[in-house]
């Protein structure tokens, strides 16, 4: 067996940053500090925010539907991988499934997976299972005097119960390490000023709706009624007539009783609002988009024109971010301790082992064909071996097998043919010189 170049862990021998790092309002030492602006954010408010806009909202649903099923529809290959552990133990955990629930750290900013290693029949080290420990759950981060993360407090949601899990037991997704944060920060924040003005209107229009259809209910009082005592507060009857108009509903159940003298009308609109409520909805969808760079799912949807080659813009755009956080969720695995890290020590690899996303980015295989033709035409590049890879990399084609490749020499032959007795046919079909053309 190779000897192994995957050097153990030694903490003692890790240079230790003697700065202390800015700390996020659920740590545990220095200051506590949250760069949250918003008070409706701040602290854990945002998590039940997020999961509102992420559930609710059919722009953000869709948006992170896209999302997911392009993780899903990556290939994930492992390289490094001698024994085949790696790729097992994404197998064991069932990752095109599992990657539903690790892409939520795009929507609260981090996600954390606590893994389970097992033994397999062959004596090969695997992950067993990966679970889920939800963002609400999470109550504190337990971190050493140098601010890195040791472990979390879970708190059990029915029971109350706390557990502490050690990180190193974890994998941690976040979208980012904004002022040494382990939340993260969501995708979704700069959508949400919109959001919440775009669910206001929402609301504000539906009410309108239901006034202009069924009417403003007008409760006129007989000449001789008095509907308010002598301090001004509502008497009995005035709350009786109070309620009425406010309780009052067109349906099934609907009647009204009413006293002598009394009069009920249902007052109609009298004309069309002076703000079209539909076009102020549609601007915050279309910012709602716009911030998470998918503002060409909306295209058209609105009565808005669109080309083909805005969309296909936005798109690529949209994509290659997607390929970001592939990449993000990749490096994950490949740098925190329980993942390949672990399994490549386990299982005694010369090597580390790791894993690549491999197409993420949309990519217009047309024109990658006439680009690498032009260059080839004017023979600014040659075909190699690394460039065969990379062009099968970048097309999500699978690897060159060595023993399979077949030979094409005899169509090249051909092709040389051809072109020989092209050339010949065009020596014969010349103008021939004449005598004086000779001379």
């Amino acid at each position: 067996m190779p000897k192994s170049n995957v050097k153990p862990i030694n903490k003692s021998s890790e240079k230790q940053n003697k700065a202390i790092p800015y700390m996020s309002v659920k740590g545990n030492f220095g200051s506590y500090i949250d760069d949250e602006i918003e008070p409706s954010l701040a602290n854990d408010l945002y998590i039940g925010q997020f999961k509102k806009m992420y559930y609710d909202d059919p722009i953000v649903g869709s948006i992170m539907l896209a999302i997911t099923k392009t993780f899903q529809a990556v290939e994930w290959k492992c390289k490094n991988d001698p024994k085949g552990a790696l790729e097992k133990s994404l197998e064991n955990v069932n990752w095109k499934e599992m990657i539903e629930e690790i892409v939520l750290f795009l929507v609260y900013g981090h996600s954390v997976f606590e893994v389970v290693l097992q033994e397999e029949e062959d004596g090969l080290i695997t992950w067993k299972n990966m679970y889920s420990r939800p963002q609400d759950t999470i109550v504190k981060w337990n971190r050493d005097p140098h601010g890195n993360v040791l472990s979390i407090d879970q708190q059990n949601p029915t029971l109350g119960k706390l557990a502490t899990i050690k990180m190193n037991k974890c994998l941690h997704f976040t979208t980012n390490k904004t002022i040494n944060r382990p939340e993260g920060r969501s995708i979704l924040r700069n959508a949400y000023r919109s959001w919440y003005y775009k669910t206001n209107f929402e609301k504000i229009e539906a009410i309108g709706v239901e006034r202009d259809l069924t009417g403003l209910p007008v409760l006129t009082p007989a000449e001789d009624a008095i509907l308010l005592n002598t301090d001004g507060t509502l008497n009995a009857l005035g709350l009786w007539a109070w309620q009425i108009v406010r309780q009052i509903k067109r349906n099934e159940q609907e009647g009204l009783v009413l006293q002598p003298g009394w009069t009920f009308q249902l007052q109609g609109s009298p004309g069309q609002r002076q703000f079209d409520t539909g076009s102020v909805i549609s601007r915050y969808d279309g910012k709602i988009a716009m911030s998470m760079l998918a503002q060409f799912l909306i295209l058209g949807v609105n009565s808005d024109s669109g080309s083909f080659a805005l969309a296909s813009v936005q798109s690529d755009l949209f994509y290659k971010a997607v390929e970001g956080f592939a990449i993000m969720v990749a490096n994950v695995i490949n740098t925190q301790f329980i993942g390949a890290r672990a399994i490549s020590l386990l299982n005694d690899y010369p090597e580390i082992a790791s894993v690549e996303p491999v197409g993420a980015n949309k990519l217009n295989l047309n024109d990658l064909a006439s680009f690498l033709g032009r260059l080839f035409k004017f023979n600014v590049i040659t075909p190699d071996d690394k460039l065969e890879e990379h062009v099968r990399k970048v097309a999500s084609l699978p690897e060159r097998d060595v023993a399979t490749t077949r030979v094409v020499q005899g169509v090249n032959d051909k092709i040389g043919v051809d072109k020989e007795q092209k050339n010949e046919e065009d020596t014969d079909n010349a103008p021939k010189p004449t005598k004086e053309e000779d001379s």
